[in-house]
């Protein structure tokens, strides 16, 4: 199915307007999902995509309307559009800089009209944001009554896109910074378990490509180690869906 966009029936200001520019993340944005045992980060995929995915679904279906309006705030290339299906679908991000976005913008001061959305989604993008909780409380502003928010962000993971990388989060604050922007309900669901987390830490370390098979081994530890030993006092990441 084609994508629908729709970004000029939801936003205050014209599509572009205005462009923040930071630096090219190295090693780019990710394009497409690709799972592979011997990643660097096969530990961290392996976990995060399954949660976005169930929590996706569980979104949609719960949308009291037909014509579902989707934001995706911190788009980059847009990897995930395709879970959404034949949805109105916009994607927001600070600039146009190894991204694609529809509409150039501030996670902390949304160009979007309030209660002009169904979802929002935004992975991997609040930790590099200087308020996270005035962006969650954008987040609900534009939120229509029973819509849904996505959103996913590390307790654990090495310093990256510096120096915008501020924050690391505990399950107890996204819950405070969601019942603080006025959401009535809320699911966090840790991305892996600690040794999962300890083996994604080594992973990352073993950077070289002639370490590939060195990497699927300890990926494949984590993996066992996790289903064997459960606990989730350490995880690397939390995906969190939450309605308004």
């Amino acid at each position: 199915m084609d994508t629908v966009y729709s970004a000029a029936s939801i936003t205050t200001e014209k599509p572009m307007a205005r462009e923040l520019k930071v630096p090219v993340h190295k090693g780019g944005r990710l394009r497409k999902r690709r799972l592979k045992i011997w990643g660097t980060d096969y530990l961290h995929y392996r976990y995060l995509w399954p949660n976005i995915e169930s929590m996706i679904r569980k979104a949609l279906q719960t949308v009291p309307n037909d014509a579902i309006t989707v934001l995706d705030v911190g788009c980059g290339h847009k990897p995930y559009r395709e879970l959404f299906g034949g949805v109105s679908y916009v994607g927001l991000d600070y600039g146009t800089l190894d991204s694609s976005p529809d509409v150039v913008g501030d996670a902390t001061r949304l160009p979007v009209r309030s209660g002009a959305v169904d979802v929002v989604f935004s992975t991997q993008v609040i930790e590099h944001v200087r308020n996270p909780e005035q962006m969650v409380m954008e987040c609900a502003r534009v939120l229509r009554p029973g819509g849904s928010l996505i959103i996913t962000g590390p307790l654990y993971w090495p310093l990256h896109e510096e120096p915008y990388d501020f924050h690391r989060f505990t399950k107890y604050a996204f819950a405070n910074y969601l019942m603080e922007a006025g959401f009535e309900t809320w699911n966090i669901v840790e991305d892996g378990g600690d040794w999962a987390q300890i083996c994604l830490s080594i992973s990352l370390h073993l950077n070289q490509r002639w370490l590939a098979p060195v990497r699927a081994v300890v990926n494949s530890l984590g993996l066992f180690l996790d289903w064997a030993f459960p606990s989730r006092l350490s995880p690397a990441n939390y995906t969190v869906l939450a309605r308004r």
